[in-house]
C-alpha cells in the first residue's frame, strides 16, 4: 500500500465508531432503557414496562435474514411450552413497512406479539448492528443475555428455564 494512504484504515474505523449512536450502556444485569414501540396490529406501547414480571425472548429481525425465520419459528415452541410460566416472546422488526412485515409473517406459524421499531429507536438505543439478534430479559427488565447471529431453541429453553 502508498505509504500516503496507509492511514486509510485506520481513518474508517474511527469514523464509523464514532459515527455509531448505539448506546453502549446496556450491560449484562442491568435496566433496559425504555422505549415506545408499535404492535403489528397498531396500539402503541411502552416496553419494557409492557411487560414488567415477565422473562422476556427478543428476537430482532428484518425480511431479508435467511436465519431470523428459523429463530422465529423455532421460538413458537418455547413459547406455548412456557408463556403459562410467564415467558414472552417479542419479534421485534427493524424498519420495514407494515405491508413488507404482513407478508412475512403470512409464511410463518407464530402466535406471540410482533412489534415495529418504525423509526429504529430500540435498534440504537439497543446497539443493534447485525441480525438475527436475541436478547434475553428477567422480570425485573434487566438484560440477562445478548445472542448474536442465532441460538438455538435448546440453548434458548435452559436459560428460560433458569429464569423462570
Amino acid at each position: 500500500m502508498n505509504r500516503r494512504w496507509s492511514w486509510l484504515p485506520l481513518l474508517t474505523v474511527l469514523l464509523l465508531v464514532g459515527c455509531d449512536s448505539s448506546d453502549r450502556s446496556l450491560v449484562l444485569g442491568e435496566s433496559v432503557p425504555a422505549v415506545e414501540l408499535e404492535r403489528f396490529e397498531g396500539e402503541r406501547l411502552e416496553f419494557p414496562v409492557a411487560y414488567q414480571g415477565h422473562v422476556v425472548l427478543i428476537h430482532f429481525w428484518a425480511d431479508w435474514c435467511a436465519i431470523c425465520r428459523d429463530e422465529l419459528q423455532g421460538s413458537e415452541p418455547l413459547y406455548r411450552r412456557y408463556r403459562d410460566q410467564g415467558l414472552e416472546v417479542l419479534a421485534i422488526n427493524l424498519q420495514q413497512s407494515r405491508e413488507t412485515v404482513r407478508s412475512y409473517l403470512a409464511g410463518l406459524d407464530i402466535s406471540y406479539p410482533v412489534l415495529l421499531d418504525s423509526s429504529g429507536e430500540m435498534a440504537r438505543r439497543y446497539g443493534v448492528s447485525a441480525l438475527p439478534l436475541v436478547y434475553l430479559l428477567d422480570r425485573h427488565g434487566r438484560l440477562h443475555a445478548r445472542m448474536l447471529g442465532g441460538a438455538s431453541p435448546d440453548q434458548l429453553e435452559q436459560i428460560i428455564k433458569g429464569l423462570l
